[in-house]
């Protein structure tokens, strides 16, 4: 299950958008970055496992800026975790 957010952020000349959902398969809650147009290619994923309470973090594009990689850490540590 996967919900598109409406957060956007701008760098080099693109937009970039994220989806935050859920992975019955993997036991978790993940981040996923895209160029605005090209939704259905993530460029990252943050992914935070139920199972180890733990975060990783996936590239899917060389040479990802430091600004969107710090951008989609920040939105997993917002939005992931359960809170208490």
């Amino acid at each position: 299950m996967a919900e598109l957010k409406a957060a956007a952020m701008q760098y080099g000349g693109k937009k970039y958008s994220y989806i935050r959902g859920s992975d019955v398969d993997r036991d978790g809650m993940f981040i996923e970055v895209a160029d605005h147009l090209k939704p259905a290619e993530p460029v990252i994923e943050v992914f935070y496992s139920d199972e180890t309470h733990k975060m990783r973090v996936t590239l899917f594009e060389k040479d990802v800026p430091l600004e969107l990689l710090q951008w989609a850490i920040s939105l997993a540590q917002e939005q992931l975790p359960p809170r208490t």
